[in-house]
């Protein structure tokens, strides 16, 4: 052991001998006023608390201790990230969004997915108008968009070539 060490070794030791004394010290009056067949219990929490703070120390040094190691091939395999998925077109990312909240809400569908594909199909040459898609009594009453198989027909209408 260097000189340093033991020199630091001493350092903790005399602040457990210290922490020791002090819970020690305020225990004493605790003790005495506890009755004799609950003394050994008050000694045993007391020394619980001097060896929790004394474990949680060396739990802070062997984290330490570990963390200061370089990371094994394994750790490296663990923490190598998933190549960040592509940019996705706005536009596309839009649409997308329409498909997803479109049938929930009946606002959001006349008022944003409805117009976008209503665009969308009147840029393509030779393709009929849509029409907006049945909705179930129920789904009206509840004030939501058209299932998503009506919306799949709509896309399908619109991929249609022939």
């Amino acid at each position: 052991m260097a000189a340093g060490s033991k020199r630091q070794a001493l350092g903790w030791l005399a602040r457990y001998a210290a922490l020791g004394t002090l819970v020690g010290l305020g225990a004493l009056p605790l003790v005495m006023a506890a009755e004799p067949a609950n003394r050994p219990l008050v000694i045993r929490l007391a020394a619980s608390a001097v060896l929790a703070v004394a474990l949680a120390h060396v739990r802070v040094a062997a984290r330490g201790a570990v963390d200061a190691e370089p990371p094994s091939p394994f750790e490296q395999a663990l923490r190598r990230r998933r190549p960040a998925a592509p940019d996705l077109d706005q536009r596309f990312r839009e649409l997308l969004d329409d498909v997803r909240h479109g049938p929930a809400s009946q606002r959001y569908w006349s008022r944003v997915a409805w117009p976008r594909l209503v665009g969308l199909a009147a840029r393509l040459p030779g393709r009929a108008p849509l029409e907006d898609p049945p909705r179930s009594r129920l789904r009206r009453l509840l004030g939501l968009g058209p299932n998503l198989t009506a919306i799949r027909g709509l896309v399908a209408r619109i991929e249609d070539r022939s």
